[in-house]
């Protein structure tokens, strides 16, 4: 179930009127809700989300005394072992089968057959953040089990995110009955919303079509087609999974629900630590926090920080997809994170720290930080780790900086793009004196126009064919 479609709609606004008429029917209301919002998706994977939520909840109830320990790691291994069944096992199978030059998978076999749960990865990230905080005493196990499938299962951040740790939402869902309806919550909600919608059906589906129609013949693109294609890809992405996540964000505000906003746009990064600052926050702290630390993180020396960096990196590579390119844009982001330590090393030595504070550089920095993470679109977005290598190696010619006039159109078109990312970026910034001046100057029959033809044009959108988000298969 689509949040940008009417079915959506019907359920999210049956939900939050029965859950503000009835307060201490709350938890239940939502645990039903999730579960009709999932159950589209397949009966059986939903039966096997509940399942791993009922283990995992009863394992956090034991994470103390003893058999701790070990209990955390029957936890770890059913989640884990959950994720790699559904999302890794036909590419496993393949890779052996290219390694050992036999084959193992035919036509008919049972693992072709294996359809990947949607949100798997996000609720899979969520209950290893949980029961591991728990045995680290930073947060006490669910009241109930009602309570935890509302924590893990709350249909606004589910399928996409953003991963909620328990400290951050665990407390709001415990808190639910004393939520009152708040006028205010609601207009933050609808704004986000709004943008959400706009960013998915206005921005996103209609870049997908030019985008989609160049990588139809990747191995025919030339060098400028192949820029034009992963810039037009860039915003694609940005705007599809922006566009869930600050959705979500409007539909917590609905119900008295914080979280987390998990883009802050990230295209105006100068480096990749700035960029993995505002590219899937949670996603990024995640991995920080139960990946990179418990590997070492930088206790160690700094050869030791790299090697962790890059590991880190890789396995977030693995969890995007089952696939060697997946594996190789970690790999890639890894090695941006490091070079940027060492470029940022190289100039203090050299005294040229100071450039960080010319904006001339910092423009200059931004363009060039901006390419190289189009470069890694590349193998997050073409089939195959030889069309990639290939593409790339004509994209990286110098005659594929002489765009021909056929494709100054997508050029401009990418220019506005841009132009309306750093639009965001300061509609972000000055949010709370634009919305001041918004209520202080226009009077409430002005404002309640707008907002009705606001309503009325996003009412039109949801009526068009719905594509799905990006982030939906990983």
């Amino acid at each position: 179930m689509l949040f940008h479609t009417p079915e959506f709609m019907v359920l999210m606004i049956i939900t939050m009127f029965l859950y503000y008429l009835l307060p201490n029917r709350r938890i239940f209301l939502l645990s039903v809700a999730n579960v009709i919002f999932y159950g589209v998706a397949g009966i059986g994977h939903l039966f096997v989300f509940i399942a791993v939520s009922i283990f995992t909840y009863y394992c956090s109830k034991m994470l103390r005394g003893k058999y701790a320990k070990l209990i955390l790691a029957i936890a770890l291994v059913v989640n884990i072992l959950n994720l790699v069944f559904f999302k890794y096992t036909v590419f496993l199978i393949r890779s052996m089968e290219q390694f050992l030059s036999v084959k193992l998978l035919t036509e008919d076999s049972f693992w072709l057959t294996i359809v990947l749960p949607i949100g798997i990865s996000f609720y899979t990230f969520q209950m290893i953040a949980y029961v591991v905080d728990i045995y680290k005493g930073k947060i006490k196990p669910s009241r109930t089990l009602l309570d935890f499938w509302v924590f893990i299962a709350f249909f606004a951040n589910l399928i996409a995110g953003p991963i909620m740790r328990g400290q951050e939402l665990l407390p709001q869902i415990e808190g639910i009955r004393s939520i009152r309806f708040d006028r205010r919550n609601m207009r933050i909600g609808a704004a986000f919303l709004g943008l959400g919608l706009f960013k998915k059906i206005v921005l996103a589906d209609y870049i997908s079509g030019y985008a989609d129609s160049f990588f139809a013949r990747t191995a025919e693109l030339t060098g400028a087609e192949g820029w034009v294609a992963i810039y037009l890809f860039a915003f694609q992405i940005f705007f599809d999974f922006a566009a869930y996540s600050e959705m979500a964000v409007g539909i917590g505000y609905f119900f008295g629900i914080k979280l987390i906003n998990n883009f802050q746009t990230p295209y105006l990064s100068s480096n990749a630590t700035e960029f993995w600052r505002r590219w899937h926050i949670t996603l990024s702290t995640f991995i920080r926090d139960y990946i990179y630390i418990p590997l070492g993180g930088s206790r160690n020396g700094k050869v030791r920080q790299y090697i962790n960096l890059f590991l880190a990196m890789t396995i977030s590579g693995i969890w995007h997809g089952a696939a060697w390119t997946f594996v190789i844009w970690g790999m890639f982001h890894g090695a941006l994170l490091i070079g940027h330590k060492l470029y940022s090393k190289g100039k203090e030595r050299l005294g040229l720290a100071k450039l960080d504070s010319s904006k001339i550089y910092h423009v200059f920095a931004v363009i060039v930080f901006f390419h190289l993470t189009c470069i890694g679109w590349i193998f997050f977005r073409v089939d195959g780790f030889q069309n990639a290598i290939s593409l790339l190696s004509r994209m990286l010619t110098p005659e594929a900086f002489l765009f021909p006039k056929e494709l100054h159109k997508y050029l401009l078109l990418v220019a506005v793009l841009y132009l309306l990312h750093i639009v965001e970026y300061y509609l972000f910034a000055n949010a709370a004196k634009w919305s001041k001046a918004w209520h202080n100057r226009f009077p409430a029959p002005v404002r309640a126009v707008v907002y009705t033809l606001v309503i009325a044009v996003l009412a039109l959108l949801l009526r068009t064919e719905q594509n799905t988000f990006i982030y939906f298969q990983f």
